[in-house]
């Protein structure tokens, strides 16, 4: 499959794979430890271990998404997401 994408292009996805995917990645660990009702190590660790796959995945999406924009806008979507429900979760616990 021949690509023909602009320079643009490149460094914008480039950037999704860096920034927003690491967002995604943080967000979705803070999110474990928030809302997992096991201890706080517990939660750190699983948050961890099973957020590692959701960043290659979420690397992956930004490399093959349609568009550039389509993939910071799902990506920085769900991280958002993910950051309020955890935000919420520790305002109400």
């Amino acid at each position: 499959m021949k690509y023909s994408w602009t320079p643009i292009e490149v460094w914008s996805r480039t950037g999704a794979v860096l920034l927003a995917s690491t967002a995604l990645y943080l967000a979705f660990c803070v999110f474990c430890v928030t809302g997992m009702p096991v201890g706080q190590d517990v939660a750190v660790a699983t948050g961890v271990l099973i957020g590692f796959p959701v960043w290659v995945g979420a690397m992956c999406y930004a490399v093959l998404a349609r568009t550039a924009l389509r993939a910071w806008g799902l990506l920085l979507g769900i991280a958002f997401v993910l950051g309020g429900c955890a935000a919420l979760a520790h305002a109400f616990l």
